[in-house]
């Protein structure tokens, strides 16, 4: 599967960013975002699932820290300079792993569910 990248540089410099939408909630869509970005040693990737919730226009999201699914250290990869083309190759590294991260996440809702009921 394909997914749309942004690459973006702000104050932290060089950021790449996918989405994968793993279903809805009562609260609004849960949304695996996959960031590639400066790590120590290089670049690396951490996933981390929020749920998204858009009204006329304005969208909010909302991470529960430690309730809410969370890995890193995904497709480390050592690098010098932090360029867009170094974060858009690690990026792409990372996306390898995206389909993996999809049925993680999938089970650690599934998980909590069966766990709440």
């Amino acid at each position: 599967m394909t997914y749309q990248t942004q690459i973006s540089k702000g104050i932290e410099g060089w950021q790449a960013t996918s989405e994968a939408v793993l279903g809805e909630t009562p609260e609004g869509t849960r949304i695996l975002k996959l960031r590639t970005a400066k790590a120590r040693g290089g670049l690396s990737a951490s996933a981390s699932v929020c749920i998204r919730k858009g009204e006329d226009g304005y969208a909010t999201e909302t991470t529960i820290i430690f309730q809410d699914f969370f890995k890193s250290g995904i497709a480390l990869q050592p690098c010098k300079r932090v360029t867009e083309k170094a974060i858009q190759s690690a990026h792409e590294n990372a996306l390898e792993h995206m389909g993996q991260l999809v049925k993680d996440a999938t089970a650690f809702y599934e998980g909590q569910s069966q766990i709440a009921a």
